[in-house]
């Protein structure tokens, strides 16, 4: 089932963040959701998954798990996730290995237990951040897998050079709008840094 937001508005105060913005994440692509700070691209997966309201529009889709950080993930599954991330069998084993673990580490336990939750649907606020190389690809292995078997994964990042590797969909986010890009009407069916970094452009906000 594809994940769709329909006529999404959503302000803080004066400021407009989403303006009727319309999208579809459609299973079995991997979608990544690029803008500048203050676009609403956390707003976005937040509203999608539940956690916070828009002012008007509606989500439609089957359950979002929103991961946006260690701290962001819920308590459903996770003590399990957290053992099986950490390759121990007691939590409180887990919770002690927890507490030496570098913020890098962390956050890539975090992601692993929220990759093992199985929702059908993964919404990841800035992923990449502070991995190493190898575990970088190590989560795009996953990430592909997830989006390969069925599953809806959408990717919030700064990281374009992430984004050409292993995206299928591109959607921009600025001026409170949103536009769609696909892999496959690329030229070469490649996304290449300097054009994404040319969208990027064109959404910034001013």
């Amino acid at each position: 089932m594809s994940l769709s937001v329909h006529d999404l508005v959503r302000s803080y105060g004066k400021h407009v963040v989403l303006s009727s913005v319309t999208l579809s994440f459609t299973p079995g692509r991997l979608a990544a959701l690029v803008g500048p700070n203050g676009a609403g691209k956390t707003t976005l997966l937040r509203i999608a998954a539940g956690l916070i309201a828009a002012d008007s529009g509606r989500v439609c889709g089957p359950r979002c798990l929103y991961y946006g950080g260690f701290d962001c993930l819920p308590v459903r599954g996770t003590e399990n996730a957290f053992r099986r991330s950490l390759g121990l069998s007691a939590v409180p084993d887990g919770r002690k290995a927890l507490g030496r673990l570098s913020r890098g580490q962390l956050h890539l336990v975090g992601l692993r237990a929220a990759l093992d939750l199985r929702d059908p649907a993964l919404l990841l606020d800035e992923p990449w951040t502070a991995l190493e190389p190898d575990a970088r690809v190590r989560l795009n292995e996953r990430l592909l897998e997830r989006a390969r078997g069925g599953g809806v994964v959408v990717c919030s990042t700064h990281d374009l050079d992430e984004v050409a590797r292993i995206a299928d969909d591109v959607v921009f986010l600025g001026d409170g709008l949103a536009t769609l890009h696909r892999r496959e009407e690329q030229a070469g069916r490649e996304f290449l840094r300097e054009k994404l970094l040319g969208f990027f452009r064109a959404r910034r906000v001013a």
